[in-house]
């Protein structure tokens, strides 16, 4: 077996010493970034961890190893950067102690998710998961190794754009397998030319599944939305979720592929909607096909194509000769003609010319009953992989409870499920987020940021580069502490370039209660704890040290400094009045004489 010494953690290629890899350049002892796995770290007491390839605010994903098999793999961490951070010299998740239920949510969405997809695991156009186990407070999903370039770069390699005629030859295996994981109740949100591979046989692969919070804007987690694939319902946290956003992302990669040109981010496109056909940039699309984009990707829901099905029937459907005709009530000239007094016959050139035409409608119409074909096969397959299967693979998580997610469409996200949070500083944003969200001079309209987290704008990768906030804080008795309430630009204003808005941010309350320091099971907070809850409130607080029997820094009591007052009273926080936290220090004489 290949010990792991002579592994590349960079691409897990066997290596005859130690250094820099002769494949593909990494240098052996490159740190990781901080807070995350080091490299050559061994999970489950097989796997073994290489380079980082890739984060957002749900999960990283490693090269990896697999001793077991001698098998390259990809391994996926849960790691939302926003409610945990590694323990020093540990591979341990630590936490944020305000954060434990939203952690625990979350991760619970991450195991179903991979589970159901782990049903779905002898589909051949997506990377479904082969183990799942728990460890380090965290939870780890493997993924079989693909030699796969994303679409991205094989894009890249071709020139910039593909035919309509190389487009129809990739997509309708992913196409069915898309509307098969739909039919199962998934949904992907994350559809771009990141997130399809295509393979040595020339094959595509769909992969980058993550849980909905991290395909929306104004949730706990820091969102990894894809510049002009991503649907506009994605950046507003009131707008429905389902199988149409998908629909969106895939039309919006074909007209990336067919034009050349990266679709107008739809943000940019309300108000101005001045996206253009493909078959007005590249004559060679066929003008069905051009249509049938474009409606894929209307910027309103209810007008869009609604499902996959329903999109690869329109693409691949020819027009009828009755759609040929111009409509009911046009004027027609219609050129005059000389009465015939004897009828030729039909020329052989024409003859042919018919007969050529029929052979082409029948394997048309030939075609057309083989991707039927193909839907209904996939779909009696699928059935057949979502009855109850004994191989799919386990995991439990201590104290996890997992909820089964909506089949088609996500509820919406209330912009104040997080006001109570205190802010947490998230990770750098991916390469795909850091580029720039906008180009000179093109208009977009101004957003309503009412209600929403400051911290949430500013992080947000769609505003970069288009909106710079200038907040002002006071205290407020309607909003939350860290929520907009006022801007000093009208909703809906159109704006172009980068743009200055005034905003008010909210302390939160000027007086509120002092939060209890126990537990609902009785036990007292540690002072960590104790001082999430204050910093959450905006109160000033000092400790004060008592020896106790008690463990070392546990709450024992509280009182205000100017009011005497006690948990449940109030304490004046615009005013500055201290919280004065008496913290205990483990004595054992103490104990000795209680």
């Amino acid at each position: 077996m290949t010990e792991h010494k002579t592994l590349c953690m960079g691409c897990m290629e066997p290596l005859e010493q130690a250094g820099k890899c002769p494949y593909c350049g990494y240098e052996d002892g490159t740190p990781p970034p901080t807070g995350y796995l080091k490299p050559k770290t061994v999970l489950d007491g097989k796997y073994i961890v290489g380079k980082l390839l890739h984060k957002n605010g749900e999960s990283a994903v490693y090269i990896g190893y697999d001793r077991s098999t001698e098998t390259k793999v990809w391994v996926s961490e849960y790691m939302p950067d926003a409610l945990c951070a590694r323990e020093k010299d540990s591979s341990e998740i630590i936490v944020n102690p305000s954060s434990v239920v939203q952690y625990k949510n979350y991760m619970s969405e991450y195991i179903e998710l991979n589970k159901e997809l782990s049903r779905l695991r002898t589909m051949s156009h997506i990377t479904a998961p082969k183990d799942m186990f728990s460890q380090n407070n965290t939870a780890y999903v493997i993924t079989q190794y693909s030699e796969a370039v994303t679409l991205k770069q094989y894009l890249a390699d071709n020139a910039g754009e593909l035919t309509w005629e190389q487009v129809k030859k990739l997509f309708p295996p992913l196409l069915t397998t898309l509307s098969c994981i739909h039919n199962a109740g998934l949904l992907h949100r994350g559809i771009s030319l990141e997130n399809i591979l295509v393979t040595d046989r020339g094959e595509l692969l769909l992969t980058g599944f993550s849980i909905a919070a991290v395909r929306t804007v104004n949730t706990d987690l820091a969102p990894e939305l894809f510049m002009g694939y991503s649907a506009p319902e994605q950046y507003s946290s009131s707008e429905w979720i389902g199988t149409w956003t998908d629909v969106y992302a895939v039309a919006a990669v074909m007209y990336r592929l067919l034009t050349g040109c990266m679709p107008t981010e739809p943000m940019a496109r309300v108000g101005n909607d001045d996206l253009l056909e493909p078959a007005k940039i590249n004559y060679n699309v066929p003008a069905n096909v051009s249509k049938v984009i474009m409606q894929a990707m209307r910027l309103n829901c209810d007008q869009r194509i609604r499902t996959v099905t329903d999109f690869v029937t329109k693409l691949f459907d020819q027009p009828s000769y009755m759609q040929k005709l111009p409509p009911t009530g046009s004027t027609q000239t219609i050129p005059i003609q000389a009465p015939k007094k004897t009828q030729t016959k039909p020329s052989k050139k024409k003859k042919n010319r018919k007969r050529a035409q029929a052979v082409a409608n029948v394997f048309m119409i030939i075609g057309a009953l083989v991707l039927v074909g193909i839907v209904i096969a996939a779909f009696i397959m699928l059935a057949r992989m979502l009855l109850p299967d004994n191989t799919v693979p386990d995991l439990t998580i201590p104290g996890v409870t997992v909820s089964t997610p909506p089949v088609v469409s996500s509820a919406p996200t209330s912009p104040t499920e997080s006001a109570t949070l205190p802010t947490v500083s998230t990770a750098p944003p991916t390469e795909a987020q850091s580029e720039p969200a906008t180009q000179a001079g093109m208009i977009f309209a101004m957003p309503d940021l009412l209600g929403k987290r400051y911290d949430s704008v500013v992080n947000n990768s769609v505003w970069q580069g288009k909106l710079e906030l200038e907040p002002t804080y006071d205290y407020t008795e309607e909003y939350e502490n860290g929520m907009i309430y006022e801007q000093d630009i009208e909703k809906g204003t159109e704006l172009t370039g980068l743009t200055k808005v005034k905003v008010k941010v909210s302390k939160g309350l000027a007086v509120v209660k002092i939060p209890d320091f126990m537990r609902e099971d009785g036990t007292r907070m540690t002072k960590e704890e104790y001082a999430a809850e204050l910093d959450a409130l905006n109160i000033k607080y000092e400790y004060s040290m008592q020896e106790s029997y008690e463990l070392s820094d546990l709450v024992l009591g509280v009182y205000c400094a100017e009011t005497g007052g006690e948990v449940g009273g109030d304490i004046n926080v615009a005013e500055g009045n201290t919280l004065i936290v008496q913290v205990s220090v483990f004595s054992p004489e103490m104990g000795i004489a209680g």
